[in-house]
């Protein structure tokens, strides 16, 4: 005789097992269509595959949700919070920002890190014209980046490839460095050393002294704006990568590097433990000077290209853009998570006219357009920023609140950015003309006619003024004095 088998009503939903006479309706889910009469043993083993499954399922949905979660959790920490581990340190501070520069030099392109292009020299340019040479320096190639004037010398790129050192007062040619390579930069003279950018990519360092070389290294590409040094870090760009390297400037070591979004064509500017750069499609980039991580981004939209470098003060960074338009923007931020994605977001939402509101791009203070197209870099004396337009005109404006004080029609086109010299804008004409503006109002106090179109931005550095023309193929000249 068989024995008789245990059976048990069992949930084919939830695999519950029911006692028989516990009713139709599943104790554990309240099912009732699922009720069925299986041998215990069964119906045990059918219980144990849906709780696994289930499981399963319930570890598959967690996963789904808390796996994202993780790996968003790690990209923030990542990009924003510092995870990397440091890039090394430089090995000296060549270039220590604490230090103060020394009136009437011009180490670097621009005049210094912050790129304002202004000096206080001992030449006063401010009512009368310059017209007496002192010296002149024929190079026999085209100079088209202003010198760098440090310690009683200039020094000057030519576009044969040629780096010369000069006398301020005489203009003898002290030493002269040939690399058989295009240079088309300012040099950066700092601590002793006389960094020059090739455009090919090669990047050397030279002794002020001789003009010997210390060291040098190539790029993997060519390499544009003029270089920056500072706290011990020298600044270069890969152009076509559109890189930003952070090198030793003792050893020409790498320390970091940073990927913008387009072409890299103009000197930064370094304040506060930052490093400001503008690529070519109107996007300003704020990097921290040590880790080379981002802080912050503005972009000042599509199609508004960046003519020149950007400048810095203690309060707000500034930049000319395509279109005529002059920014103020406070480079103090912070970038967030997703923060250009909700931006977007949030810009589609305000053009399909869901809101009334335009969403504020973080760093806005002020936008102001002028009267040009194509802007060159602005230049700075004290609280007035001087624009100059390719097409003749030159514009005043306060940086403080944002507004045109005052706007200069020369009916002639403008060759190369200005720059200021005491309380006065140095600007080059198309027509061979360097004109003296009056930062207060606008004015024209004098001009002076060059022997040659002027080629590079006229810069007063101690007792001189000195100008770039294409005389003789190439010519630097020094004006020491003034004369109605």
């Amino acid at each position: 005789m068989e024995n008789e088998l245990n059976t048990v009503l069992y949930c084919r939903f939830c695999g519950n097992l029911n006692p028989e006479g516990s009713g139709l309706r599943c104790s554990q889910c309240g099912a009732y269509s699922g009720m069925e009469t299986v041998v215990e043993e069964e119906a045990r083993r059918r219980s144990r595959r849906i709780r696994l499954d289930f499981l399963r399922n319930r570890i598959t949905r967690i996963a789904i949700v808390v796996v994202p979660l993780l790996m968003l959790l790690v990209w923030v920490l990542w990009g924003y919070t510092g995870l990397p581990p440091d890039p090394p340190l430089p090995t000296t501070n060549i270039g220590d920002i604490s230090v103060a520069p020394v009136p009437g030099d011009w180490p670097q392109a621009r005049g210094g890190i912050t790129n304002t292009a202004a000096s206080v020299g001992e030449l006063d340019v401010s009512a009368e014209g310059v017209t007496d040479v002192a010296w002149r320096h024929i190079a026999g190639a085209p100079i088209v980046a202003a010198p760098a004037v440090v310690g009683g010398r200039v020094y000057v790129t030519a576009e044969d490839g040629t780096v010369t050192a000069l006398d301020e007062s005489s203009g003898e040619v002290v030493w002269q460095y040939e690399s058989g390579l295009t240079a088309t930069v300012t040099p950066a003279v700092v601590d002793d050393l006389v960094f020059v950018v090739f455009r090919p990519g090669v990047v050397s360092a030279l002794n002020a002294d001789t003009g010997d070389l210390v060291w040098s290294r190539r790029l993997q590409v060519a390499s544009l704006p003029s270089p920056t040094v500072a706290d011990g870090r020298l600044f270069v760009a890969e152009t076509d990568q559109n890189r930003l390297l952070a090198l030793d400037a003792a050893t020409g070591a790498d320390l970091w590097d940073y990927h913008l979004s387009d072409w890299l064509i103009a000197p930064p500017a370094i304040i506060d433990d930052k490093v400001i750069a503008t690529s070519n499609d109107a996007v300003i980039h704020i990097i921290d000077e040590a880790t080379g991580q981002r802080r912050m981004i503005f972009d000042a939209g599509q199609g508004r290209w960046v003519r020149g470098a950007p400048i810095v003060t203690d309060r707000l960074l500034h930049v000319s853009t395509n279109g005529g338009r002059v920014w103020g923007i406070d480079y103090q931020g912070h970038r967030y998570p997703l923060e250009r994605q909700w931006l977007y977001v949030r810009t589609v939402v305000w053009v399909w006219g869901f809101t009334n509101l335009g969403p504020i791009q973080q760093g806005s203070v002020w936008a102001v357009r002028t009267a040009g197209e194509q802007p060159y870099s602005p230049t700075l004396a004290g609280e007035t920023a001087v624009i100059a337009d390719t097409t003749g005109i030159v514009t005043g404006l306060d940086i403080g609140a944002g507004r045109i004080l005052w706007e200069t029609d020369l009916a002639d086109d403008i060759n190369v950015a200005p720059t200021i010299a005491g309380e006065v804008a140095l600007i080059a004409l198309e027509s061979g003309e360097v004109v003296g503006l009056l930062v207060a109002d606008g004015s024209q106090a004098w001009s002076a006619s060059m022997a040659g179109l002027v080629t590079a931005s006229p810069i007063v550095a101690g007792d001189r003024l000195l100008v770039a023309t294409s005389e003789a193929g190439g010519t630097l000249v020094s004006v020491a004095s003034a004369a109605k």
